[in-house]
């Protein structure tokens, strides 16, 4: 879990450079140490079972970019699913609160006004202090409309009437914490990333000896693939991070719902 943290610490950009170093470094050392081989042992340098070997190892990590890449995807799909549920949990909550008596009602309303503008927030511009905040936040109205909830109890409100409020507001909590799980927790594992590294540094390794022991091939080509399998690595690091980066969730759908609601509001002031 430690290991797991240290990663998620580390910003797209050291990824992104650490991944390069990584290649470079893998690439020149196979290079070296193949041409060094190259020299000694002249009469091997057509072996084809190092080719067999190398393309052993690019399949091999082709497959570990395939499974981590649709780790990572899928779970991106999930998220932008779970904001859609959330969005019409809130929505249907909202609605029905028609069935809470009318100083409740009010009270119910700005409240999940207020917990939607605080949903709607750009991943891009807020900090992680403002995200805790706001999270301690909806924590703190989540509260309060079940306090509503039971005061609509103490008053005596119909069971039928009361259940179909905080059935739907049960389900925005539960979305709540799915998403916080989702989100923040659920990542690629540190044995997958450490993994995925080892198998690129000797995919890329194995690509440097070859050149350097047949002392042909182009260069040029061999470090754009092992750049290319670095931008696919940062990719996965981009789509397993929530809150970092250029492929987050777009929080439009819950703007728009907030935008709805206060329009609704001032409606039938």
């Amino acid at each position: 879990m430690a290991i797991t943290r240290s990663f998620s610490d580390l910003s797209l950009t050291g990824v992104y450079f650490a991944s390069i170093l990584l290649v470079l470094a893998a690439l020149a050392c196979g290079y070296l140490v193949g041409r060094r081989l190259g020299r000694s042992r002249k009469g091997h340098r057509d072996d084809p079972s190092m080719g067999s070997a190398v393309a052993a190892t690019l399949g091999l990590l082709a497959f570990m970019l395939a499974l981590t890449f649709n780790m990572t995807a899928d779970r991106f799909g999930h998220r932008k699913a779970l904001l859609l549920e959330e969005v019409n949990a809130i929505g249907t909550t909202y609605l029905r609160t028609d069935f809470l008596r009318a100083d409740n009602r009010a009270r119910a309303r700005q409240l999940l006004l207020d917990y939607t503008t605080l949903r709607g927030f750009d991943p891009h511009t807020m900090s992680a202090e403002d995200f805790l905040h706001d999270i301690r936040r909806s924590e703190q109205i989540q509260r309060e409309l079940w306090q509503l909830v039971e005061k609509e109890i103490a008053a005596g409100t119909e069971s039928v009437r009361l259940r179909a409020f905080y059935e739907p507001l049960n389900q925005v909590i539960d979305l709540h914490t799915s998403r916080l799980q989702v989100g923040m927790e659920y990542q690629v594992p540190a044995p997958i990333w450490a993994a995925l590294y080892a198998i690129t540094a000797l995919a890329v390794f194995g690509i440097g000896f070859q050149l350097g022991v047949s002392g042909s091939g182009s260069k040029l080509v061999a470090l754009a693939m092992a750049m290319a399998f670095a931008l696919v690595i940062l990719l996965i690091a981009d789509l397993d991070r929530a809150g970092e980066g250029m492929l987050v969730v777009d929080q439009a759908p819950m703007k728009s719902l907030a935008r709805q609601m206060k329009e609704s509001g001032d409606g039938t002031r």
